[in-house]
């Protein structure tokens, strides 16, 4: 791969010249490069990765027509160094937010408004965190955590007497919809000292 400088006949061009050659813009610079040569894929594995990259490509199509959703892929490109709001958006379709620790300590159920918090990353933005507390298969609430201080917060609204016998699930949500979900079984309980 060649990079064109100073060269004003073939600035700014892109496309292919004959079967060998091909003509590309990336940040306002011309490359060349030798035509890609592609087989068909048959593998199911690279097939279902194609069928994810195509769908990533339709997101970022549909961010780049919304202003608002561009301006912020765009602002965050920058940050991170990468090339366009285009390939920000296709990152972020492609993986999902990450749950990576919930602390259930203050959670004893013998009162309302105790909290559990969350710790979940994303490679662009986490939109919603879901908590849903379970107990002997009966939904006993369920509800959105808000995010404060570089944590998402939930703050309990029901009693649970049976908190042996509870789960909780957590789920995050990314600005591309993708979610990731965490079950907690064990819950780490706080006892007071004698």
């Amino acid at each position: 791969m060649a990079q064109v400088k100073n060269n004003f006949s073939i600035e700014g061009i892109s496309g292919k010249i004959g079967t060998q050659i091909v003509f590309r813009q990336v940040n306002g610079k011309t490359i060349i490069a030798s035509r890609p040569h592609r087989k068909p894929t048959t593998h199911p594995t690279l097939i279902n990765q194609n069928n994810q990259f195509r769908l990533a490509s339709a997101y970022a199509k549909k961010v780049l027509a919304d202003p608002i959703l561009k301006e912020e892929y765009t602002a965050e490109a920058k940050k991170r160094g990468i090339i366009n709001p285009y390939n920000m958006a296709v990152s972020d379709y492609m993986k999902k937010p990450e749950i990576s620790q919930v602390s259930t300590s203050a959670y004893t159920g013998k009162q309302t408004k105790e909290p559990i918090n969350i710790q979940v990353t994303d490679n662009f933005k986490v939109i919603a965190v879901k908590v849903t507390i379970i107990c002997l298969s009966s939904i006993i609430e369920e509800g959105y955590a808000t995010f404060t201080h570089n944590i998402w917060k939930y703050y309990t609204t029901t009693l649970n007497p049976h908190l042996t016998d509870t789960k909780i699930v957590i789920t995050a949500f990314d600005r591309a919809q993708n979610q990731n979900t965490q079950i907690i079984t064990e819950l780490k309980i706080n006892t007071p000292a004698n």
